[in-house]
């Protein structure tokens, strides 16, 4: 077993962390920390004690290649593994995010089934060094791994600028990770080390400043204390041995410099290669034989500078061969480069193409700096088709680099930024991809290329953000002021991008012809790509409910052209779905989600596989089953962070928002939502939201001035994507905060889809059934107690046909709730006891608590009292307008809107046979219980 100086701490954390994974929750072990700080001794250790309590143990690592292939470390796990080698597949009949997504998910399923039954402890080593996909494969695994017995330990450096060191927040917030960063040893803990190692103990009086010298680093330590300190051993001692950290280098390359030349010219050669080492590419590098080649590197291996590990012949550590190249003179570092390239060149494999350009790099001269633009242009071909993407930019920009040295013509710069664009749009570099877009259509528009302008401001696509719409719309006119008039297709794709931006900014009438132009102009050029773009940007540009007849036409069009988009089929079908949630036809639904379920299946799309969890969500909370439909949700939003659509993450919110303010319970998710909402573009439906959220938390005053800028939307707000919903969730916020003149506004805006459910072509999150129930709220609010029981009836019979048990019974509530209003009690008292009878039950039955103490408020309300015939509320009321209190402020006491106390004011004086809230505060004074007067007059006299 290892020994460990000055390591008890992170002993004692993975001790612990085992015992998690054996219990049945896995943990990620993060040990980080520079060159030669421990991390590799540590996550042994860590193995090893796997190992002794019956785990099943793998290893994978990353190596400092540039060409090394994408997923190294996973593979080298599947050595270990069979069934995450059998995961490694990525299927070529899918899209590349489509299979990446799938990659992930299979590796993840792999990991569960290696796990059992006694668990499996995995070490990922040096994943600074690794690729954006399998940092992927470890992002993707975290939501799954607190379920598995799977410890899985990961060492690397620390850096930021890294796909690694990108995810790091990320990962270490998880609550299944463990953090582990390691620091140099102390005095006393290198002290201990030396007394037990006899060799070293010459160095034991000179502790303090070896450790001030090499910072505790334990590789630094023992590459000076493996020889005796120079003698005299005084002050000056270290210093003879090295002059500063820095010059390490002279101790590193000690065990070098005893070789013979040969074997010195060879090992450096070695060095530069990089950390695979290949006999083969080193022989044709140096004009030597195999043979030769073979001895020299025995020679490194008896000398201590190179070991057999798993993956054959390395550097003993990256320190060392490090310190090897640096070494070297300029220009012998640049000849070994220009020979190792060559040598790759002559051998021609494609694995080689990478590192090639690589090296091709590092060699001075026009001649290198074409061979490394074509090297790394075909790297990062290579690259993107094996899923690599980050590998894809960094070889595209390594290209486009020496494009610009060379002075490449304007075609050309803007066709390699064009190809840098759609790499880093592939990656997720949103900015980065941006810059580039921007920077190919400047290049394109002076070498007189519309074609390549229009290419690049096509680039950026799926993103629901106004921002980059706004950004794109201002390229995609650019290029279409310098198109020719007969460039159908792409014209018609950049107008359809112009609408959508349009329809984003909610601007009247721009959208809807712009759409319009570019629907028309596809289906002239007979491009069924353009055609499909087009249907795409029409149908979100008419994505209101009124539009339905349209709407439906595009879908129907959009399965006939589904093939010619790889989203094509995915968004008929859930175009289709939403019409048909619009309808109420939730068989036709039911369908639909499971069309979409198989198009998951088959395609491996994560975003189809989301659609299919959303819709399950929304289905399950239109009927009451909450339980799943959260459940579902939960679901829905680990995918959506797997695949990083901070869209999709908004969808989540919006449904459990929706789902707390129909339940009655708004709990946790408020703050976190809020988080979420600063981080949204500015438009009004997160306006509304967030003002919606305020309310619901007890914060009226906030949510009031919050929607004081939107007054206006009823009349403002063309039609258009979200305007049901902007408008809408106004609405009811303005029934929640008593505000009668703009509940009334956004019932006449919204009044003539009352005929239909929730559904505008958008793909909402949720559903409250019948648009009725919203509108009945908005009409009570107004003042229209009579239009507000019509809307809640027929909102009652709308929801009961499909089964929406929650809406039927909050519409039996709302219906309750207008009949006092709209008579004088009396007759009327059976017909509200019974309708919010009725809600009660079905309140209690779904566990929605919020919904069921407001009706039984309105069934205490019934109760009879001994105030003149009034109920229990309408006293309660009656006193406190009594005591001088105004409506506004009962209300707040009472926890009931302004316009129910009205109602219970109206009543009572009703009762009484009085006119005047005067008159009914003297009646309290004079009819209040003698009881009261008993129990103050005490007082009084004292």
């Amino acid at each position: 077993m290892v020994a460990l100086f000055g390591r008890a701490a992170a002993l004692e954390t993975l001790d612990r962390s085992r015992g998690e994974v054996r219990s049945g929750s896995g943990r990620l072990v993060l040990i980080t920390g520079e060159a030669g700080i421990g991390k590799s001794t540590l996550a042994q250790r860590a193995l090893d004690d796997a190992a002794d309590g019956g785990f099943r143990i793998a290893r994978g690592f990353a190596v400092d290649d540039p060409g090394a292939p994408p997923l190294w470390p996973w593979r080298r796990v599947g050595r270990d593994l069979p069934m995450v080698h059998e995961a490694l597949t990525v299927p070529d009949d899918v899209s590349t995010d489509a299979a990446r997504f799938r990659l992930c998910e299979a590796v993840a399923e792999a990991l569960a089934r290696a796990a059992e039954p006694h668990g499996v402890a995995l070490l990922l080593e040096d994943l600074h060094w690794t690729d954006a996909t399998s940092v992927a494969i470890l992002k993707y695994l975290m939501s799954d791994l607190v379920s598995m017995r799977a410890w899985v330990l990961v060492t690397a450096r620390d850096t930021d600028d890294t796909p690694f060191g990108r995810s790091w927040a990320d990962l270490s917030r998880n609550p299944a990770a463990v953090s582990i960063p390691l620091t140099g040893l102390g005095v006393d803990e290198v002290r201990d080390w030396l007394t037990s190692d006899g060799d070293a103990g010459g160095w034991l009086t000179r502790t303090a400043d070896l450790v001030a010298r090499t910072g505790g680093n334990p590789f630094y330590v023992a590459a000076i204390t493996r020889r005796p300190p120079a003698a005299p051993l005084d002050s000056t001692a270290l210093d003879r041995t090295i002059a500063d950290r820095a010059g390490l280098r002279t101790v590193l390359l000690a065990p070098l410099r005893r070789l013979p030349p040969e074997a010195q010219d060879t090992i450096a050669t070695a060095a530069v290669l990089g950390e695979r080492l290949s006999p083969a590419i080193l022989a044709e590098a140096l004009g030597r034989s195999t043979k030769q080649v073979s001895a020299a590197l025995a020679d490194g291996v008896r000398a201590g500078l190179l070991r057999f590990g798993d993956t054959g012949l390395a550097f003993g550590h990256a320190i060392v061969r490090d310190a090897i190249v640096a070494d070297l003179p300029d220009d012998a570092r640049a000849a070994a480069h220009e020979r190792i390239a060559t040598a790759m060149d002559v051998i021609g494999d494609d694995t080689l193409v990478g590192p090639s350009a690589g090296h091709w790099d590092r060699v001075p001269g026009r001649g290198a700096a074409r061979r490394c633009r074509e090297r790394a242009a075909r790297a990062a071909e290579l690259a993107a088709r094996d899923l690599a993407h980050d590998r894809a930019v960094a070889f595209a920009r390594m290209s486009l680099r020496h494009a610009h040295d060379l002075d490449d013509g304007d075609i050309a710069l803007a066709e390699g930024t064009l190809r840098l664009a759609r790499y880093q749009w592939s990656a997720g570099l949103l900015p980065a991809a941006l810059r580039s877009c921007a920077e190919a259509v400047d290049l394109a528009d002076a070498a007189d290329r519309p074609d390549l302008m229009a290419q690049a401001a096509l680039v950026p696509q799926g993103i629901g953000s106004i921002d980059v719409s706004r950004f794109t719309a201002g390229l995609g006119r650019r290029a279409l002021d310098r198109l020719p008039d007969d460039e159908f297709p792409l014209r018609a794709r950049l107008l359809g991008l112009l609408a959508t931006a349009a329809a984003d900014e909610a601007v009247d009438g721009t959208a809807d012809a712009l759409s319009a132009d570019a629907l028309a102009m596809a289906r002239r050029s007979g491009d069924p790509h353009a055609e499909l773009e087009a249907i795409a940007a029409r149908h979100f540009a008419v994505s209101y409910p009124q539009a339905i007849d349209e709407r439906m036409a595009l879908a129907e069009r959009a399965v006939q052209l589904a093939d010619a988009a790889p989203m094509g089929r995915l968004w008929a079908l859930l175009w289709l779905a939403d019409i048909a949630l619009q309808r109420g036809d939730l068989g036709r639904w039911d369908s639909l989600t499971g069309d979409v379920e198989r198009l998951a299946d088959r395609s491996g799309s994560p975003v189809a596989r989301w659609h299919g969890v959303r819709m399950h969500a929304l289905r399950r909370g239109l009927v009451g089953d909450f339980d799943a439909a959260v459940e579902h949700a939960v679901a829905g939003r680990r995918l959506a962070e797997r695949i990083g659509d901070i869209s999709m993450l908004g969808m989540y919110f919006a449904f459990r928002v929706q789902f707390a303010l129909i339940h009655g319970t708004i709990g946790d998710i408020a703050d976190e939502t809020l988080a979420l909402m600063d981080h949204a573009p500015s438009i009004p439906l997160i306006t509304v939201s967030r003002a919606q959220i305020q309310l619901a938390v007890g914060d009226r005053r906030d949510a009031a001035a919050t929607v004081a800028a939107l007054r206006n939307l009823p009349e403002r707000m063309p039609l258009g994507p979200r305007w049901a919903a902007s408008v809408g969730t106004l609405g009811l916020l303005a029934a929640g905060l008593d505000d009668a003149d703009l509940a009334g506004r956004c019932h006449r805006a919204l009044l003539p889809i009352a005929g239909w459910y929730l559904g505008d072509g958008g793909g909402s999150p949720y559903s409250f059934g019948s648009n009725e129930w919203p509108l009945g709220l908005m009409a009570h609010c107004a003042g229209r107690p009579d239009t507000a029981a019509d809307h809640f009836r027929r909102a009652v019979e709308a929801n009961a046909r499909i089964g929406a048990r929650p809406f039927v019974a909050l519409a039996r509530l709302g219906w309750a709730r207008c009949l006092p209003a709209a008579s004088q009690i009396g007759s009327e008292t059976d017909e509200v006891r019974a309708l919010a009878g009725e809600a009660l039950a079905e309140f209690d039955r779904l566990g929605m608590p919020g919904p069921a103490r407001e009706a039984r408020q309105v069934l205490d309300s019934l109760a009879p009292s001994d105030h003149g015939g009034l109920t229990a509320r309408e006293a309660e009321v009656a006193d406190l307008v009594g005591q001088g209190l105004s409506n506004k402020v009962i209300a707040a006491r009472l926890f009931l809107s302004v316009r129910t106390v009205e109602s219970h004011v109206r009543a009572a004086l009703a009762k009484l046979q009085l006119t005047t809230r005067t008159e009914l505060a003297v009646w309290v004074h004079r009819h209040r219980p003698a009881t009261e007067t008993d129990q103050a007059a005490p007082a009084s006299g004292r």
